[in-house]
């Protein structure tokens, strides 16, 4: 989708050098991790190549200050080496507060790379200069948001997703990402991967909540993480389709509730020990009543015509097989 504000950018016809000390790092930028090792690979870039790409800034007209669009890595790495000044690419005119987010978004969507709650704070704070509540956001809402900032809006409900969950659990990870090394196990797609669930528990098992917060099942999915026990986020999904069959009556509430708290307390426990304890005997069954409805319709309809002797003999040990195994199992 086309941003017109980026399609309108102008920049002035020269790259200037400006003095550092007329520079200053944009306060509206999410990133405020930067990591010293990656800071002194681009030192040594700078000393033997020079500055390949000049930083973008623009001139703050209320006192003549530059304000950093890309570039704060660079313009840092300067600073370490104690030079008085940086190629800049200048904006021709001060763009608003949304224009400036907008453009951040678009640089650093398709070159470098932010932390999901960099780009998760941002999102929050373009809905807010756009005069959005977040937790109203319309489809069209999404739409207009998919312009500004270059994201699907697939990446945007998962971004949002985050505000979903209480503040003690963002600060959690927002300090992780912070670290350079950040917590083992505090992956933020945790958080997207366990919302359907979590939403599916305060539905069916409210009572869950009141004893253990959002807070306590999020720390678990961590530690299963950090340990190893839980090697892909996806597997918390496995979560969904048991609390689904609790939802249609095929498990009963109580027992969900004891298997839900065994998967906080015990370390072991996991969504798809949780699975086979109480839901997939449900599911088996239900795939197999449809497979049999099928298979019905499959040799209601065989034309025998086009069937030749050795694929009648064939179908018809087949059936006798799956007769033998149903009477074994349904004794």
């Amino acid at each position: 989708m086309k941003n017109k504000f980026l399609d309108t950018v102008e920049y002035k016809e020269k790259i200037i050098d400006i003095p550092l000390d007329q520079i200053e790092p944009n306060n509206l930028n999410p990133r405020k991790r930067f990591v010293d090792t990656e800071a002194d690979v681009l030192i040594e870039s700078i000393l033997s190549k020079g500055l390949l790409n000049p930083i973008i800034v623009y001139k703050r007209v209320n006192d003549g200050q530059y304000i950093i669009l890309d570039g704060e890595r660079r313009y840092r790495a300067f600073k370490k080496l104690n030079m008085t000044s940086i190629s800049c690419h200048v904006l021709e005119k001060e763009p608003s507060e949304l224009e400036n987010l907008s453009l951040m978004f678009h640089i650093h969507n398709v070159r470098e790379e932010w932390t999901d709650f960099a780009i998760a704070q941002t999102l929050v704070k373009v809905i807010y200069e756009m005069g959005k509540d977040i937790k109203k956001l319309e489809r069209k809402d999404k739409l207009e948001l998919s312009k500004l900032t270059s994201l699907s809006e697939y990446k945007i409900n998962r971004y949002l997703v985050f505000y979903d969950y209480p503040q003690s659990v963002i600060q959690k990870f927002m300090e992780s990402e912070m670290q350079e090394i950040p917590t083992k196990g505090m992956d933020p797609d945790i958080l997207g991967e366990m919302h359907a669930p979590i939403k599916l528990i305060e539905k069916e098992i409210p009572d869950f909540l009141k004893k253990y917060s959002k807070e306590k099942i999020i720390d678990a999915c961590v530690r299963k993480k950090a340990k190893d026990i839980i090697k892909s986020n996806r597997e918390f999904r496995i979560l969904r389709k048991s609390l689904s069959a609790v939802r249609k009556g095929g498990v009963r509430k109580e027992v969900m509730f004891e298997k839900l708290e065994s998967f906080i307390k015990d370390l072991e426990v996991t969504p798809q020990s949780i699975y086979e304890e109480t839901s997939e005997t449900i599911f088996q069954i239900d795939s197999i009543l449809k497979k049999t409805d099928v298979l019905f319709n499959e040799v209601q309809n065989l034309n025998l015509h086009q069937v030749t002797k050795e694929e009648k003999a064939k179908i018809g040990e087949n059936f006798k097989k799956l007769t033998r195994l149903l009477k074994i199992k349904l004794k």
